[in-house]
């Protein structure tokens, strides 16, 4: 069964038009360039986040795997829509090779999905790693990296098994619409809810979960009082960790929380659909910005950044100004 549905036909034998299939209609285009915009303003944002981590060895740690784990994600999007944008502004083929064609729909209706599912259970991965750290005192990163390491391989593996099951048993085809972009649509409505379950309102509901019971016992541990003060700083460190994810997780699940679920349920209005892209984006260029801003570790490089380049501008100020010109009297 072909899993490929494609609303026009590109195989006749008819030459009178040239209906260029993967060409965008210029509405589309046009209600495409703020996804556009806000796709550049992200890829900058992400540049200038990994040059700092190129440059600042301390930020190269093995408690940040999930953190670059998401953000390496979050690039995989940005190419995405990329490549989606060049190939459908660029493409003037009469005729493309229906090889191409099912490449760019699996690639750009597939792929989104995919990663859009992995960036959920990273997250996951995340918080329940900081719950142990806050309820056990117990840094995974150090004791438990080859678990961690094999977790990251399931993440990517199991969502991208459970799409390869649907397309073959046909419960799930690929609908490219007349000059627009390919989408994933659901045969089987059980189906549906099963992708919409494990997809989003599952590790929505576990995230949610493990930041209660991290809430719960920070709590609880505020309000006995420290007999050490190694503990009192121990226990502000967890509720600064409590308060991070909280912040972070309020506006990502904001953004990008509308794409994931009208995409699930394949939504057909498309000015909704490119008002969540848009939103989706949005959450992408600020992704950098927030993890940076809420973690103390790029606080501290950019510290002595700052530091750094105010002792330069004011050391050479000063030899400025003890450094005179020599003049002469020619009399």
């Amino acid at each position: 069964m072909d899993s490929v549905t494609i609303k026009i036909l590109l195989f006749n034998d008819t030459n009178i038009t040239c209906s260029k299939p993967l060409l965008w209609t210029q509405a589309v285009i046009d209600n495409t360039k703020s996804q556009f915009y806000a796709c550049v303003i992200a890829s900058v944002t992400h540049l200038v986040f990994w040059f700092q981590i190129i440059f600042c060895s301390s930020l190269r740690q093995r408690s940040l795997l999930w953190i670059y784990s998401y953000l390496i994600t979050d690039i995989f999007l940005l190419v995405r829509f990329s490549f989606s944008y060049i190939v459908h502004t660029t493409s003037t083929e009469c005729k493309p090779s229906r090889a191409w064609i099912l490449f760019t729909c699996y690639f750009e209706a597939i792929l989104d999905n995919y990663l859009n599912i992995t960036e959920i259970y990273i997250l996951l991965a995340l918080n329940i790693c900081r719950y142990v750290r806050i309820a056990y005192n117990r840094n995974v990163y150090q004791v438990d990296m080859k678990r961690l390491i094999l977790t990251q391989f399931g993440i990517y593996l199991v969502p991208l098994v459970v799409f390869i099951v649907e397309f073959l048993f046909g419960w799930t085809q690929i609908k490219e619409l007349i000059s627009d972009s390919c989408d994933v649509f659901y045969t089987n409505v059980y189906i549906q809810v099963f992708s919409t379950i494990f997809g989003y309102a599952l590790p929505m509901f576990l995230n949610v979960l493990v930041i209660y019971v991290s809430v719960r016992h920070v709590h609880l541990t505020s309000t006995l009082q420290p007999t050490q003060h190694h503990v009192s700083a121990r226990e502000k460190y967890h509720r600064l960790l409590v308060i991070q994810f909280l912040c972070f997780y309020f506006i990502w699940g904001g953004l990008w929380s509308p794409y994931v679920i009208i995409s699930q349920v394949s939504f057909s209005d498309h000015n909704v659909m490119y008002t969540v892209m848009l939103l989706s984006f949005i959450q992408i260029a600020f992704d950098p910005i927030i993890i940076a801003a809420l973690d103390v570790r790029f606080w501290h490089e950019w510290r002595k950044i700052w530091i750094y380049i105010k002792n330069t501008i004011f050391f050479n100020r000063a030899n400025r100004r003890r450094i005179q010109p020599l003049t002469t009297n020619s009399n």
